[in-house]
């Protein structure tokens, strides 16, 4: 409504400019047109008056001719003695055109001059008094013009005023109808907020025994976990392998501990393609935390490489294998040391995954496990030695994408963050593990 109202008082303003050009150019017209208009009428006066004056000298010519023609005539009747009198008097000057004597007209000529003299001055002063009430005309033309020109644009001005104060009280209007709808908003909003506090108090509280209630489970967990320890160490104290078996897997151990370290030189490269692309992204959080990864990564290996390992005193190559797992299709056996390593490997995992995306979440990138630096390496904690390469990669990664959607999302599904750190739930790790004893 008030669109159209603004869009009508615009046409109304437009309308009245149009018609007061269009008076202004009709009395800029008449006062080019009057001057043309006044010269083309004297030209038309000039030669009609001519054309009288001719009409009127052919006139009396033609009434003086009459009797000069008839004139002879009576001279030729007359006796003898006239004609020698008139003949002893002098004769009148020829005068020309018709080859006859008459008598001179100079006084008709100066009459006729006269009265043509006073024709002209007549028709001057006509044709003088007829541009005066032109011009007349004219002027109370253009004062009318003006007269109405100022009308209508005091009329514009008053209609200006009124739009204005209209458009005043509309705006005003609107600015009551905004602040009152800002005051409800903000009503709303603050017993929204308090609604959501009184939610994030309940929320909080139910978190806090549900981490109470974790952490005793993880306390009883951890007590199973030595019991079982103590059982299987026990049971490995009693369960020896013979010389030839403990000395292959030491052999097999070494190829694989060869093998591990000739792969630095592709995880360093690997590593500085992320760099490059992190910073193409300006994912500067992401970039941090991949530096502090593989900083982490480089301590824990300088640490195991500057170690002297003995592999005729660790208990791994002595002991028999006891448990079995499964992962892409295949079953594959290990002793207690075996399993407590690739549970490592889940905890380690998930720990990772939730920094990761932690720092996607503050980069706002969208969610990527897969393309993450951590995920693809996969190795952290990883020695060399008990369990394959790919065995230990495959488990970490599983830990990974479930510490990466708690970070990322920010939620305690898979695991919790307990002072400073994120930790798997152990159910969790058994599901993801599925490791049995035979």
């Amino acid at each position: 409504m008030e669109k159209h109202q603004v869009e009508k008082i615009m046409t109304r303003h437009f309308t009245a400019r149009r018609l007061a050009v269009s008076l202004m150019a009709a009395l800029l017209a008449i006062g080019a047109t009057a001057p043309a208009f006044a010269l083309e009428q004297d030209k038309h006066e000039d030669r009609d008056g001519r054309k009288q004056r001719k009409q009127q000298v052919d006139r009396e010519e033609s009434s003086r001719e009459q009797p000069q023609r008839q004139e002879p005539q009576r001279q030729e009747r007359q006796p003898p003695q006239v004609q020698e009198r008139q003949a002893d008097q002098p004769r009148p000057a020829l005068q020309q055109g018709n080859g006859r004597w008459q008598p001179e007209r100079r006084e008709n000529w100066d009459q006729g001059s006269r009265e043509r003299e006073q024709q002209r001055r007549e028709n001057l002063d006509v044709q003088a008094r007829q541009r005066e009430a032109g011009m007349q005309r004219q002027a109370e033309q253009r004062e009318d013009m003006q007269r109405r020109i100022a009308e209508q644009r005091r009329e514009q001005a008053g209609q200006r005023e009124a739009d204005e104060r209209r458009l005043a009280d509309q705006q005003r209007e609107r600015q009551q109808q905004a602040d009152r709808r800002a005051d409800g908003q903000r009503r709303d909003n603050d017993e929204r907020m308090a609604r959501e506090r009184a939610q994030q108090d309940r929320r909080t509280a139910d978190q806090r025994d549900d981490r109470r209630d974790d952490r005793n489970e993880a306390r009883d967990d951890r007590r199973d976990d030595r019991r079982d320890w103590r059982d299987d160490r026990r049971d490995d104290r009693n369960d020896r392998i013979s010389r030839e078996q403990q000395q292959r897997r030491i052999d097999d151990q070494r190829r694989q501990a060869m093998e591990w370290q000739r792969r630095e030189s592709d995880r360093r490269s690997q590593l500085e393609q992320r760099n490059r692309e992190l910073e193409r992204q300006r994912r500067s959080h992401q970039y941090r935390y991949q530096q502090d990864y593989y900083r982490r990564w480089l301590a824990q290996q300088s640490r195991w490489n500057a170690s002297r390992y003995d592999y005729y005193n660790d208990p791994y190559y002595s002991t028999a294998y006891n448990y079995r797992y499964s992962y892409g299709g295949r079953w594959y056996q290990t002793n207690s040391y075996g399993r407590d390593l690739l549970q490592q490997a889940i905890r380690d995992g998930y720990r990772e995954g939730w920094y990761a995306g932690q720092a996607d979440r503050n980069d706002r990138w969208r969610f990527d496990y897969q393309g993450n630096y951590g995920y693809m390496d996969g190795t952290y904690g990883y020695s060399g030695y008990y369990v394959g390469r790919n065995e230990y990669r495959y488990y970490f990664q599983q830990g990974f994408e479930r510490g990466y959607r708690d970070g990322y999302y920010r939620r305690y599904q898979y695991g919790r963050y307990d002072n400073g750190v994120a930790v798997i739930l152990p159910a969790i790790l058994g599901a993801i593990l599925n490791i049995s004893r035979y």
